[in-house]
């Protein structure tokens, strides 16, 4: 018998208690057996982390969804205590076959967890464009300094507007454009007019400077649960690591149908992590997403991009730790700490990216 199955409850509160803490920056002593994680402030970026740590301190390999449905720390400690790792815990999928329980159960956007997404968002961008060492991350990254925080790098943008086949005289929306870089570089490459929505008023400013030296570029500040735009307005729309912020990706597909015009060119680019399907099971046939663009847009073709991601992630990491006293030296190593405890917990996980590309049948 393995020193973690001699774990009991109480052993296994006392060390996931301290991980708690120092997660959501609360003192331990006020983190008792009926303290709820989502309740003290939790949310899904700090979930991932949790079970990150547990795996680093305790040697516990624990899916994320044991906390979401183990809110407490009894219940979640009793969970981690009873772990038998011989016997591999297989979250329930989703009647298509995608597990989106994990995200749905997380309320990743109800609304107290979108407004405090929002507010960091906000934060980030006023952060991140003032920062050189933030810009020269973007760099070496992306391969250019568009303010990034999704995976997409010229590569994959280029692939994007090829596969689209984005042109002179096409009006393109495009969702969650932050500070409104790629947005120009797609007007710029193409010819194509782009019209930017973002959340984020410190970016939407900075991106209404861009517009102003470029008349193919408008930008609003918008948010992708109310797009206002009347019918027929766009003859393509990109969806670039965003569709995970829609309360309803049903209701966000059949509004982009609405808004499109007749032909709309779709596309969107997302990760799917393997903690939510396995080697064996993946099949991006089998995602919410597919089976959705198969409903609203009768179709579409997916493009392979995930050696590319796991590739990303693991650069990121490099990148960034050999950053950190710039970011440092900037004042900016809060900035830089939560870039990299992103990009090390996602670079120990297996990931599945695509590109979906559909067309609306008039």
């Amino acid at each position: 018998m393995t020193q973690q199955q001699l774990l009991d409850p109480q052993q296994a509160a006392a060390a996931v208690a301290p991980i708690w803490a120092e997660l959501l920056d609360i003192p331990e002593n006020e983190i008792s057996e009926k303290t709820d994680f989502f309740g003290a402030g939790g949310h899904s970026l700090t979930a991932m982390l949790v079970v990150t740590q547990i795996e680093k301190k305790m040697g516990k390999r624990v899916p994320l969804f044991a906390l979401v449905e183990n809110p407490t720390l009894a219940a979640f400690s009793g969970f981690v205590a009873n772990l038998d790792e011989d016997e591999p815990v297989v979250e329930a999928r989703a009647p298509d076959g995608s597990a989106t329980q994990s995200e749905r159960l997380l309320g990743y956007n109800s609304p107290e967890r979108r407004q405090m997404r929002n507010t960091w968002f906000e934060q980030f961008y006023s952060q991140a464009m003032q920062s050189e060492a933030h810009a020269e991350f973007c760099r070496q990254v992306y391969g250019d300094n568009f303010g990034q925080h999704g995976m997409a790098d010229l590569d994959q943008l280029d692939q994007f507007i090829d596969k689209l086949s984005i042109g002179q005289g096409d009006t393109v929306l495009d969702m969650g454009c932050g500070y409104g870089l790629i947005s120009d570089y797609i007007a710029k490459k193409t010819g194509a007019k782009v019209v930017g929505v973002d959340l984020s008023a410190s970016a939407i400013k900075f991106a209404n400077t861009l517009a102003e030296e470029n008349g193919r570029l408008e930008f609003h500040e918008m948010d992708i649960a109310n797009l206002d735009f009347p019918p027929d307005t766009f003859s393509h729309i990109i969806s670039i690591d965003t569709v995970y912020y829609a309360p309803s990706l049903y209701n966000l597909l059949l509004k982009f149908k609405e808004i499109g015009k007749p032909g709309l060119g779709l596309g969107i680019i997302r990760t799917f992590p393997k903690r939510t399907f396995t080697r064996e099971t993946w099949s991006p046939d089998l995602t919410e997403l597919a089976s959705l663009l198969r409903e609203v847009f009768n179709g579409y073709d997916a493009y392979d991009f995930s050696v590319e991601e796991n590739e990303h992630w693991r650069k990121k990491t490099e990148v960034l730790k050999s950053l950190e006293q710039s970011f440092a030296d900037e004042g900016n190593h809060a900035l830089w700490d939560f870039r990299y405890r992103e990009a090390e917990y996602e670079a120990g996980i297996e990931q599945f990216r695509y590109m979906f590309v559909s067309k609306a049948t008039p």
